[in-house]
């Protein structure tokens, strides 16, 4: 128990001084190893794309964003309800209710990703955000943190999220920025800004025009942006594109 009390002491107090994205996220990966696990991942939002910010592996954060696992994932949906911090395991295939849901616990264990714990935090205003520290071992002692160190993983969580909102001055655009975009949605992107229509650009990639409009309405909304041309100018701007 003093350990975790030792690791969410040194994690708010780093959040005092971390003023950058790239600063937090040592912040989160340090609390993450202090208490055994691998990774961590600080997710909020309302209507549309989530905000996110990640130490997961970059492949699978591609993956999960190809795939649309949003949809599936049972973590994010227990994770935007109110609730006390919950374990998950990606082993258990019984709980999968569907073909695309099994596909998502196989990837997430070819990823590495085996267990973890998500907290919930209260957002406000029909908004969600929440904590999870995942492991890449199902370790025998995640039912004993839940069980003991509730409050202190409910206190890091408010603490991460009012940290993320009060000092990072553009929230959307640094977080974003951890949703990457797919080679696919950069393919198109990078088509459209050289002028090739929509059915140009599934000639040349051979596939289907309507796969082309899908990997490019994907790529605007993950950008915030209006419009594809838009999109292009962000994804251009932040050095996304091939």
């Amino acid at each position: 128990m003093k350990k975790f009390e030792r690791v969410c002491r040194e994690f708010i107090d780093g959040l005092h001084s971390a003023a950058t994205k790239e600063e937090f996220q040592r912040v989160a990966e340090r609390a993450a190893q202090g208490m055994d696990f691998r990774w961590f991942a600080y997710v909020s939002g309302g209507e549309g794309m989530p905000n996110v910010i990640t130490s997961y592996p970059r492949d699978w954060i591609e993956r999960y964003a190809e795939e649309n696992y949003m949809d599936v994932d049972p973590v994010f949906r227990r994770g935007r309800m109110p609730g006390p911090a919950f374990l998950w395991d990606c082993r258990d295939q019984n709980a999968a209710s569907s073909a695309k849901e099994r596909r998502f616990f196989n990837d997430a264990l070819s990823a590495g990703i085996r267990a973890g714990v998500t907290t919930p935090i209260s957002a406000g205003f029909g908004r969600f955000a929440m904590l999870s520290f995942a492991a890449d071992e199902a370790a025998p002692e995640l039912e004993r943190i839940v069980q003991d160190a509730k409050d202190i993983l409910q206190m890091m969580s408010v603490a991460c999220h009012a940290h993320v909102h009060a000092r990072f001055t553009d929230v959307s655009s640094e977080i974003e920025m951890n949703v990457p975009l797919t080679q696919r949605e950069r393919q198109c992107l990078a088509w459209a800004s050289s002028g090739k229509t929509r059915e140009e650009t599934s000639m040349i990639m051979s596939v289907s025009d309507r796969t082309v409009k899908f990997h490019l309405d994907n790529a605007r909304q993950k950008l915030g942006a209006s419009t594809i041309t838009h999109a292009v100018a962000l994804a251009m701007r932040q050095g996304l594109l091939p």
